[in-house]
C-alpha cells in the first residue's frame, strides 16, 4: 500500500502523458502544502452545469472506480483515503481521493497520481473534483527519439478515466508537448477545455504535472 500522501501543488500545473519521477518529488507530494486549488472561472461545456452535491458525488463514484480500474491496468497498488485537512489559510477540507505514489520511479514514468472529490468548508458549501499526476522527463531520450507520444502514456488511460471520454485524437497535444520539452517554443504550460474540464500541462525544468480540474461547484 503506498505510504504517502500525494498532494500535488496547482499553481502551474502540468499535463503530459509520460509516467516518472524526479527530485521535486517531495515538492509535489507534500501533505503540508496548501491543498486548495486556485479558484478559475469556470470553462464551458458539459461539465460547467450547475449540479448538487448528490449529483457531484456520484459522478465521484464513477471515476473513481474507473480510476481504480485503470490502476489495477497497469498492476499499480493505490490507497483509497477520506480524510478532513485544513489548508494554508485555516480552510477545511474534506478529501475523498485516491493515491499512487511510486517509491523508484523510471525515468518518463508515472511518478504520483491522485484523483479526489474535494469539499470546502465545514458546511461542504462547494465543491470540485480533480486529478493530479506528476512525472520527470527524460528529455534527451524524448529529443532522440523526435516524438511525444501522450497517447501511449499511462497519463492518458488516467485522464479518460476522469473524462470517461476514450479515442481522443492526441495529434495536436503530442506537438505541442514535444516542442515544449524541446525549447522550440516558449512555453511552459498548456491549457484546454475539456467540455468544461480544464486540462493543464506545465513543465518546469525536468518536472512534468498534469492536472484535471471541474469548476468549483456551488451546493449551497
Amino acid at each position: 500500500m503506498i505510504k504517502r500522501t500525494v498532494a500535488i501543488i496547482l499553481s502551474t500545473v502540468l499535463v503530459l502523458g509520460m509516467i516518472g519521477c524526479s527530485d521535486n518529488k517531495e515538492d509535489a507530494n507534500n501533505d503540508v502544502a496548501p491543498i486548495k486549488v486556485e479558484t478559475r472561472d469556470a470553462l464551458p461545456g458539459e461539465w460547467a452545469k450547475d449540479l448538487t452535491r448528490d449529483e457531484v458525488s456520484e459522478l465521484h463514484k464513477e471515476i473513481l472506480a474507473r480510476v481504480e480500474e485503470t490502476a489495477t491496468f497497469y498492476g499499480l497498488e493505490y490507497e483509497v483515503i477520506e480524510e478532513v485537512k485544513e489548508d494554508a489559510n485555516g480552510l477545511s477540507i474534506n478529501d475523498n481521493h485516491i493515491n499512487i505514489d511510486i517509491e523508484d520511479p523510471e525515468p518518463n514514468r508515472l511518478e504520483s497520481m491522485y484523483y479526489g472529490f474535494k469539499q470546502y468548508g465545514t458546511d461542504l458549501a462547494t465543491g470540485e473534483l480533480v486529478m493530479k499526476i506528476s512525472s520527470v522527463l527524460d528529455k534527451k531520450a524524448i529529443e532522440e527519439e523526435g516524438v511525444f507520444d501522450f497517447g501511449e502514456t499511462s497519463f492518458s488511460a488516467f485522464s479518460e478515466a476522469f473524462t470517461g471520454v476514450t479515442g481522443r485524437d492526441y495529434t495536436e497535444l503530442n506537438q505541442q508537448i514535444y516542442d515544449m520539452i524541446t525549447g522550440d517554443n516558449n512555453a511552459t504550460t498548456i491549457e484546454n477545455n475539456l467540455d468544461g474540464v480544464r486540462e493543464t500541462i506545465s513543465i518546469t525544468d525536468d518536472f512534468l504535472l498534469y492536472t484535471l480540474q471541474t469548476k468549483e461547484y456551488q451546493f449551497k
